[in-house]
C-alpha cells in the first residue's frame, strides 16, 4: 500500500505489576516494557518502547513505570534531548542551496501550499528552504493530531522520550545517549536523497486523509495493545529492506555494545527508545538474548 510508508517513518521518529507473560519466545509477548537481567548484571535494567506521537498520560497511571524510573541510576535515550540538540535539528532541516519550488512541479508546489495552509495555517513560502522530509514530519504530526482529536496547542509537541528525560533531570539522574545527534540526523534527515524526500512528502500531501487516517488508527491500536510483533510486521510491509537496514538494523547493532556497558556497569538503567527498535530478528530484545541476557515483559495498561 503506497501511502502506508509514512507509518514506518512515524514509528521510528520520530516511543501494573511486574508479571511475566509466558510464551515460547518471550520477545513476542505483548508488552512495551521489559526488564533485562543475566550474567554480569548486578542491577536490573529496564527497556521501554516509546511511540513518539502517542499520548503519554498512561505513564502516570502505571505506578510500576515511575517506580522503576525512580529506582534507576541512569536514564538512557536514543539521543539526549537538550537545546543544543534541537538547534542542530533545526539547522539540519534547512537546504543550503535548494528550494522546494526548484524541487517540485508547479502543480505539486501549489498542492503542498494548500496542504500546509490547511494543517498549519501557514503557506509553503515560509517553508521553502526546508528539506522535504522536515515538512513531511510536520504534516504527519498535524494529521496525526487531527485523526486522534489531539489539540497540539494544549498538549504541546513534546514526546514520550522527552517526558522521560525531563523526569530524569527532575530526579537528578544521569542522562546517557545511545547515539549522537549527528548520527541520528544523518539517518533521519539525509538518509534519503532530496528527490525521494519529495516523493514521500507528496504521498502525504495527496493522501487526502483517507488511507492515512486508517493506518494511523491501526498503528495507534497496535501500540495500545502493546503488539510489538504486529508493529514489526507492519514495518516490514511498509518499508524496503534498505530502509529497515538504515533506520533500524544498523542502529540496533551499534546500540548493543553500549547497552552491554550499561548492563555491566553495576548500575541500573532505564532505557527508552522507539518501540520499533525492540522486536524482530535484529531487534534489541532478540540481540540481547543472543548475547545471553534474559528479557522479561512487564505488565502495564495503556
Amino acid at each position: 500500500m503506497k501511502y502506508t510508508k509514512f507509518l514506518f517513518i512515524a514509528f521510528i521518529w520520530v516511543i501494573g505489576s511486574a508479571l511475566s507473560i509466558q510464551a515460547q519466545d518471550s520477545t513476542t509477548a505483548k508488552s512495551i516494557f521489559w526488564e533485562v537481567t543475566g550474567p554480569g548484571v548486578k542491577k536490573t535494567t529496564y527497556l521501554f518502547g516509546t511511540h513518539h506521537l502517542y499520548d503519554y498520560g498512561f505513564i502516570k497511571t502505571n505506578k510500576i513505570i515511575l517506580k522503576k524510573l525512580k529506582k534507576a541510576d541512569i536514564v538512557v535515550g536514543e539521543i539526549v534531548i537538550e537545546p543544543s540538540a534541537m538547534m542542530k535539528v533545526a539547522m539540519a532541516s534547512i537546504m543550503p542551496n535548494k528550494t522546494l519550488k526548484q524541487l517540485m512541479s508547479e502543480k505539486d508546489y501549489q498542492a503542498t501550499d494548500a496542504c500546509l495552509k490547511k494543517y498549519t495555517g501557514m503557506g509553503i513560502f515560509l517553508y521553502n528552504k526546508f528539506k522535504p522530509i522536515a515538512i513531511y514530519q510536520m504534516l504527519m504530526l498535524q494529521k496525526y493530531a487531527k485523526v486522534l482529536g489531539m489539540d497540539l496547542k494544549k498538549t504541546g509537541n513534546s514526546a514520550m522520550d522527552e517526558y522521560f528525560q525531563k523526569a530524569a533531570r527532575n530526579l537528578d539522574k544521569k542522562l546517557v545517549a545511545l547515539e549522537t545527534v549527528d548520527d541520528q540526523l544523518k539517518v533521519l534527515y539525509d538518509g534519503k536523497p532530496l528527490d525521494k524526500q519529495v516523493d514521500l512528502l507528496l504521498e502525504m500531501v495527496y493522501d487526502k486523509d483517507s488511507l492515512a487516517t486508517k493506518e494511523i488508527v491501526k498503528l495507534n491500536k497496535m501500540y495500545q495493545q502493546q503488539d510489538l510483533n504486529g508493529l514489526h510486521q507492519l514495518m516490514k510491509k511498509t518499508a524496503s529492506e534498505q530502509e529497515l537496514e538504515l533506520l533500524l538494523v544498523n542502529r540496533n547493532k551499534k546500540w548493543i555494545p553500549k547497552i552491554e556497558e550499561l548492563l555491566k556497569s553495576g548500575k541500573s538503567s532505564f532505557i527508552a527508545v522507539g518501540a520499533g527498535h525492540l522486536p524482530g530478528e535484529f531487534g534489541v530484545l532478540h540481540l540481547l538474548k543472543q548475547k545471553g541476557y534474559k528479557v522479561k515483559p512487564l505488565k502495564i495498561q495503556l
